[in-house]
């Protein structure tokens, strides 16, 4: 222990809370795992079934001519009239939005409902949120197919119920779940964390919850980290909520676990990386071969936590945490990288925290 004030101290910790909703993603889903949208014919109706995957449409993943190329193959299988688009979000319960988030927040793009069917993020100009996701993307697939020549007599609507349809077409394959995870995490994006995270407790015949996902997470937590169930207490998936709590020394504790030798290789390629994509790309710059972190930002909390390597093979973990305060943000980020490239000096030495000698050497 190089230093610590207030490391047991339950603290709202932004988007640190995605550090602990990503290793439940990836212990329940699997790095590897694929989401799958699914499209049926069920007579005249054309329907497209959501698994949660938050990348369909998303430029992020040059999936923005998806319906376009779905409209292609859906004619070049001789489907040229469709009655009504139908959303099937059964996958997922009715509690798109967990209730603790502020009211102010809902209409920003940061704030996007997290249901099982997305489209290009659930975002509009101008930075808002689309507010009913299902029906958008039913809307979506409906004028991408009346642009390729699919005569449409119906309407766009959204399913809730689960419901055997009649013909399978088209399976949608999202990137997989690790890729997915970048986003996450490097570029703290919480659509992707709160659809990824929700999705965690979808079962056969029962939609996924909060609730239960939450549930999961805790279970998972306290028994493979062995994360102490007092020291934290999450509402959403993302860290958006100013209810999600936990303290530092939990946070520098999954820290660890995620830097295990048999785990280090995949966190720290998600993990954001200085000089990187993403929230850390022009913050403690020097460090951009030997760190690796999360940072989290909301009103009045400012947060960095991270794994540094240091000479000889050895790691240090950090969390720094500055809640309720009313300063100005970017004076409090200066301060948080301040302290990550402090940690990240050789204790009793000279030496500097830029020194390009420090590089890490990942296991495979």
């Amino acid at each position: 222990m190089l230093y610590a004030q207030n490391a047991d101290k339950l603290t709202i910790p932004a988007s640190n809370r995605k550090l602990f909703a990503a290793a439940t993603i990836v212990d329940c889903l699997g790095a590897d795992a694929q989401l799958t949208t699914e499209v049926w014919r069920d007579g005249d109706d054309l329907v497209i079934r959501g698994d949660g995957d938050p990348s369909l449409g998303s430029w992020r993943y040059e999936r923005d001519g998806d319906f376009d190329q779905l409209a292609e193959t859906l004619r070049a299988k001789g489907i040229t009239r469709v009655r009504d688009v139908v959303a099937d979000v059964s996958a997922f319960d009715r509690t798109i939005i967990p209730g603790s988030w502020k009211v102010g927040n809902l209409s920003a793009d940061y704030a996007a409902p997290a249901d099982a069917l997305a489209w290009g993020e659930n975002e509009v100009p101008v930075d808002h949120a689309v507010a009913a996701p299902a029906l958008y993307t039913a809307t979506m697939l409906r004028d991408a197919l009346f642009m390729h020549g699919v005569t449409i007599s119906g309407t766009p609507r959204v399913n809730t119920e689960p419901h055997a349809w009649q013909e399978l077409l088209v399976r949608l394959p999202s990137p997989f779940v690790g890729h997915l995870l970048t986003t996450v995490l490097k570029n703290s994006h919480n659509l992707y964390a709160e659809m990824l995270f929700k999705r965690v407790s979808a079962a056969a015949g029962t939609p996924a919850s909060y609730d239960a996902s939450l549930e999961t997470e805790r279970a998972f937590l306290t028994s493979d980290p062995h994360v102490d169930g007092d020291t934290f207490r999450f509402a959403d998936g993302s860290g958006l909520s100013p209810d999600d709590l936990v303290t530092p020394r939990t946070i520098v504790s999954l820290l660890r676990w995620m830097n295990h030798p048999y785990r280090r290789a995949f966190w720290w390629q998600v993990l954001a990386q200085p000089n990187g994509e993403g929230t850390l790309h022009h913050r403690v710059v020097t460090l951009e071969n030997r760190m690796r972190g999360k940072t989290g930002t909301i009103n009045g909390v400012n947060a960095l936590s991270g794994i540094i390597a240091m000479p000889g093979g050895r790691f240090r973990y950090f969390s720094a945490i500055a809640n309720h305060h009313a300063g100005d943000s970017d004076e409090a980020v200066k301060i948080l990288d301040e302290i990550a490239r402090l940690v990240a000096m050789p204790t009793g030495s000279n030496a500097r925290a830029s020194d390009p000698s420090f590089e890490l050497q990942l296991a495979n």
